[in-house]
């Protein structure tokens, strides 16, 4: 669903996340696995992180910068977002990326 331009009624890719990490692990891929939508905070980058991404997309987010401010407001972007992945880190109790777990996030259904 990059962007919306896809159908609405598409899988979530959070929810996909878990599976497709299994799946690069049983093949013992070495591939990158990156998340390209739905990043809105650095509590997103964090959930992401956790479920078995190992980078993510912040499109609209930097874009959203941009606009507001130029190389400057792309600055206070990344900024934000870094804050705001520090303070989701601390208030789950991790102080490294490497010790986030799926058991981190807790995936929301209908």
């Amino acid at each position: 669903n990059h962007g919306g331009r896809q159908l609405d009624r598409a899988p979530i890719p959070f929810h996909l996340l878990p599976g497709v990490k299994e799946a690069f692990t049983k093949d013992n891929s070495d591939a990158a696995i990156m998340l390209d939508t739905g990043i809105m905070g650095g509590a997103d980058i964090i959930a992401a992180l956790a479920l078995g991404a190992d980078f993510t997309l912040i499109g609209r987010a930097y874009l959203y910068g941009l606009m507001a401010g130029g190389r400057a407001g792309v600055d206070r972007t990344l900024q934000i977002l870094e804050k705001d992945m520090a303070r989701t880190m601390a208030l789950l109790g991790v102080s490294k990326i490497s010790e986030l777990t799926p058991d981190h996030v807790r995936l929301l259904t209908k």
